[in-house]
């Protein structure tokens, strides 16, 4: 039979057909052009369900083609296609999955949610076995337990500072830094078989290195000559007052039974150590107070041992009566106060009333280079003046001196010297410097030195004007602000006022330079002792340790041979040697002291700001130099190459006082 169909039909069909294709890409289009908009609807999730029982999956080993099969059956019917592995395939794969069963039974016990997880934590680390009979024999078992325990913790950070100082250059003035910290807390316990025992405990916040141990101990049978073997971290007790015991030993100890009789060796090295840490107080002397405390001149300074030979008693009829310092004026900070106004245009030299003085070269009491025939006008040892040479500011009008009255204008300043002056070194010129108030230093009107408040930048300029008296003598070292000079003078012709400078002697140039004796002028013997200030008498502890290997409080002879130290210095206290003990507790003078360190207000302590100050210019350098001198003349403390013995070489730290490092190790 045969069906006839519409051909009307038909082409409608196609039609509509073709229609409804070109409407649908129409419609596609039209969505990927259409912008995106928040639509509210829901997510029907994923529910997975496990195999029921009848399902079974599992590996085969088939033997005649050596591979492993994966089949999942329901009976004896295989419901998916088979997964074929190698026997390296199969070993990785079962690797794998151990290793992740495993990780993740050790995080379920970390995260202690899960029943059972405090007991799983004490099994953090599998225990190993050892397949091996010798093993055994020699430990007992063949297993292997360890039982770490501790925290890591690690700290990382970036750091990023932003300076608005004109004074740094603009690459300077941005810094990014990375911030680095870690703390470690480690205990380790392990135990290797029945007879060895391993302990270990690191600890990076420990005070003293030894408290991080390592100890192995080995304890075979009883019925064994050795009883015990201990290696690592070990201790000697005695419990007798004939032979000292000894701890924190680092080395080996073994305990041995003959019947009745046991014998313990031990071979070590003795590794504690002897540190002071500040607590309740206490403090350690680093460096010396740099840039701070300095002479007033070089007279003061080669004086200052022997005003101090028999303290307390000073050997010395200095007393100042008059003096005011001037630095550096970066705030522009001006006084307003009933002293006065404080700004003012200094020049500072730096030879300013220097006289030559006994058993120094010239070069080392002023830094003018080529020092002029004629320079000193006075007799060697004159105090500090400013007659004493041709920097005298009377001069500057008479003439006959190395100044001319250009120089007391700031603006031609650099042409007031009569020979060629470098700013700097020989001079610094400060316009607006200020004078600092009588709070912001302290000064000791017999020894001739000042310390101020604040500690000085690198570059920062410190210049005085004193007058002292000795017996009935008046002496003065530059120009004061106040009765003196005046700040600003008129022409009688022009009617044009100008500035006048002030002369003053300059303690600290802006550059440093260690050849110049003005380097000199700043103390080095003045101690700061960290956040102390305040300081009393009762329970007051100080002493001088060596530390070679270990701190002593004396000298040992060194070289080889050993060259002998003189009677003053062999086997006496370092208190001693350095003369900061000749007197007991009630200050009065005793024959080697009483073994403490003299506690002098205002001579060996600065007891309002926390300061020790040694009774020498130079303690671990010039002074313990002439300590250990013996009766050779080549010896010289200058000639560090040949002119030093071998307990100079040793101990005498001569760069100290002649370079900008101060650390003494």
């Amino acid at each position: 039979m045969k069906t006839k169909y519409n051909y009307n039909f038909i082409s409608g069909l196609k039609i509509s057909f073709i229609w409804l294709i070109f409407l649908s890409g129409f419609l596609v289009y039209s969505q990927d052009d259409e912008t995106p908009k928040d639509t509210v609807g829901f997510n029907k999730g994923k529910v997975e369900l496990s195999n029921p029982p009848s399902i079974v999956s599992a590996y085969t080993y088939d033997p005649v083609t050596d591979r492993y099969i994966y089949n999942s059956t329901v009976g004896e019917f295989n419901i998916n296609y088979p997964v074929i592995l190698t026997p390296k395939e199969y070993e990785e794969l079962v690797m794998r999955e151990s290793m992740k069963t495993y990780f993740k039974q050790k995080l379920d016990a970390m995260d202690g949610r899960k029943a059972g997880a405090d007991e799983a934590k004490k099994d953090l680390l599998p225990r190993f076995y050892v397949n091996s009979g010798f093993f055994e024999t020699i430990f007992g078992s063949n297993t292997i337990d360890v039982q770490p325990r501790g925290s890591v913790e690690i700290d990382l950070g970036v750091r990023y500072t932003k300076q608005d100082n004109p004074t740094f250059s603009p690459r300077n003035r941005t810094t990014t830094t990375f911030d680095f910290e870690q703390r470690i807390n480690m205990s380790l316990s392990g135990k290797v078989g029945t007879r060895l025992n391993v302990n270990a405990n690191y600890d990076t916040q420990s005070t003293f290195a030894f408290q991080n141990l390592i100890k192995l101990e080995y304890a075979p049978e009883e019925d064994a000559i050795l009883r015990k073997l201990e290696v690592g971290n070990v201790s000697m007790p005695l419990n007798n007052t004939l032979i000292r015991g000894a701890q924190s030993l680092f080395g080996v100890k073994a305990e041995l039974q003959f019947g009745k009789t046991t014998v313990t060796g031990v071979y070590s090295e003795q590794k504690s150590q002897t540190r002071s840490v500040t607590a309740l107080g206490d403090g350690t002397l680093q460096d010396y107070d740099s840039d701070r405390h300095f002479f007033l001149s070089q007279y003061f300074r080669d004086k200052y041992d022997a005003s101090l030979k028999n303290y307390p008693l000073i050997n010395s009829r200095v007393q100042i009566t008059r003096i005011e310092v001037w630095i550096t004026n970066r705030q522009n900070r001006v006084n307003t106060s009933p002293e006065g106004n404080n700004l003012r245009n200094i020049i500072a030299l730096q030879d300013l009333g220097e006289a030559q003085l006994n058993g120094l070269d010239d070069t080392e009491i002023v830094g003018i280079d080529p020092i002029p025939a004629g320079f000193f006008n006075v007799l060697t040892d004159t105090p500090a003046n400013n007659a004493n040479n041709d920097f005298d500011p009377g001069m500057i009008q008479t003439g006959g001196g190395l100044l001319n009255p250009n120089i007391r204008e700031i603006v031609t300043s650099g042409s007031g010297f009569n020979y060629p002056a470098i700013e700097g070194l020989d001079y610094s010129k400060l316009e607006n410097a200020r004078k600092l108030t009588t709070s912001e230093y302290t000064y000791n009107p017999q020894l001739g030195y000042i310390s101020l408040q604040q500690r000085l930048a690198n570059d920062e300029v410190v210049a005085v004007a004193y007058e002292y008296t000795i017996g009935d003598e008046v002496y003065r070292v530059g120009e004061f602000g106040n009765g003196g000079v005046e700040s600003t003078v008129v022409d009688p012709n022009t009617e044009i006022p100008s500035t006048q400078c002030l002369i003053l002697k300059m303690l600290k140039s802006n550059l440093t330079n260690v050849d110049k004796p003005i380097w000199n002028l700043m103390m080095k013997n003045i101690y700061q002792i960290p956040g102390a200030f305040q300081l009393s008498q009762e329970d007051f502890r100080f002493n001088i340790l060596y530390t070679d290997p270990s701190p002593l409080n004396y000298i040992t002879p060194a070289g080889n041979p050993p060259l002998s130290l003189p009677a003053d210095v062999a086997e006496t206290p370092l208190l001693e040697v350095f003369n900061t003990d000749r007197l007991n507790y009630t200050n009065d003078p005793q024959v080697g002291g009483d073994g403490f360190f003299d506690f002098v207000p205002g001579i060996t302590v600065d007891t309002q700001n926390g300061r020790l100050i040694f009774t020498t210019v130079e303690p671990f350098g010039n002074h313990l130099f002439n300590k250990l001198r013996t009766s050779n003349p080549l010896e010289d403390y200058d000639n560090t190459t040949t002119g030093y013995n071998s307990n100079q070489g040793k101990y005498v730290y001569r760069s100290m006082y002649k370079s900008t490092g101060k650390t003494v190790n």
